[in-house]
């Protein structure tokens, strides 16, 4: 499968995000990275976060938002 890529810089923030997406419909985002300067100063650290997609469910998501739905987080691997 062919990846879209998004890549967007904030320079006054000197932050970065870039967006894997799958390029045909509905262009769900397979995985993203983060970078940005953690701290001021001479000890900042810059620091990457980085995420991607292990499994996918097809519900109601905006439904979805009461603890009794927490159970749905675990099956996403996402706790």
């Amino acid at each position: 499968m062919e990846t879209g890529k998004y890549e967007l810089y904030y320079p006054e923030l000197e932050r970065s995000l870039i967006i894997n997406f799958n390029p045909e419909f509905p262009y769900e985002i397979e995985s993203w990275e983060e970078t940005f300067n953690s701290g001021y100063g001479p000890s900042a650290q810059k620091l990457t976060t980085k995420a991607t997609k292990l499994k996918q469910l097809n519900t109601p998501y905006w439904r979805q938002n009461r603890n009794v739905n927490e159970v749905l987080q675990d099956s996403l691997m996402i706790r």
